[in-house]
């Protein structure tokens, strides 16, 4: 139980952390002025110039990467389990040591990024199906399922067509979802004072939490849903706060007020002429024709 948790916890220390800071830079790259149009990227480095601190969080990622293939053969009872929820850990491991050391197409990281987070999805979902429907394990994880198929189909659009924000934003926020699901997870099930009223968890079967009566399984259910839901809206109120405070920083949706990005195309903003500027040249133009309508019937 305890490993579980720590597991759990884990992974919300990670994954909530890196969906926001990608969200954050995504969105920076999104709104600052530039001459090229917009283009999602897989990995944002640290803003610091040459330096080796720049790739931090891709370190980061690594090293919980590799902690997590390590540890998920020992979280499941069953070999096979197992292996579907190691191997897209190992390509998403993969993906970090390639982008450490080479410079892959985006198109096709966002590729196998899709199909990792697919297997995972995959993974949850047959896993959700090993546990009755008095587990609450089983609820869990279908939720768990949900989350990953979102980040696949928002990988597979950034694979396809790079330039979509909304893409990119959308991945970002699933990221810090999971890490938030993580956390629900990890006290809901295993921690005692967060387990719903009526459910236990089974001393002779580690690692399962279940509901004795029909009412307690319904009620711990839809205690889920709610849950799921509520953390799905603090993480949209997270995503636009942070849209808010970057295009706030950037000075507007331009950065500087002298360029703009829209659909992700930038343009510059014409100069325009105050109001005592236009009367003058207005009056300056008046007498001319005058002069000239003039001169054409003498």
């Amino acid at each position: 139980m305890a490993f579980l948790l720590f597991y759990h916890l884990l992974s919300f220390l990670y994954l909530f952390p890196y969906g926001l800071y990608h969200l954050i830079s995504s969105t920076r790259s999104y709104l600052i002025p530039s001459p090229s149009p917009y283009k999602a990227l897989p990995f944002h480095p640290l803003p610091f110039p040459s330096s080796p601190l720049r790739s931090i969080p891709l370190h980061f990622s690594l090293v919980f990467l590799l902690l997590s293939c390590f540890i998920t053969p020992f979280l499941f009872p069953s070999i096979l389990l197992s292996l579907q929820f190691t191997l897209p850990l190992l390509l998403f491991t993969l993906l970090s040591i390639s982008l450490l050391l080479f410079s892959f197409p985006s198109d096709l990281v966002f590729l196998l990024a899709s199909l990792s987070f697919y297997l995972l999805s995959l993974a949850s979902s047959n896993s959700s199906n090993t546990y009755p429907s008095t587990d609450l394990q089983s609820k869990s994880l279908s939720l768990s399922s949900v989350i990953s198929l979102v980040s696949a189909l928002s990988s597979l659009t950034l694979a396809i067509s790079p330039r979509i924000f909304l893409a990119e934003l959308t991945l970002a926020s699933s990221i810090s979802l999971h890490g938030f699901w993580s956390l629900q997870s990890g006290l809901s099930l295993y921690a005692d004072a967060f387990i719903p009223i009526g459910c236990h968890a089974l001393l002779e079967k580690p690692g399962v939490t279940r509901c004795d009566l029909d009412e307690s399984c319904a009620r711990a259910v839809e205690i889920f849903d709610l849950a799921f839901v509520f953390h799905i809206t603090v993480i949209a109120v997270i995503a636009v706060a942070v849209y808010g405070v970057v295009a706030k920083v950037q000075g507007g949706s331009g950065g500087n007020g002298n360029a703009r990005r829209l659909n992700s195309v930038s343009y510059d903003v014409l100069p325009t002429t105050s109001g005592a500027a236009a009367m003058d040249e207005l009056e300056h133009h008046v007498p001319m024709k005058a002069m000239a309508k003039t001169t054409a019937q003498e």
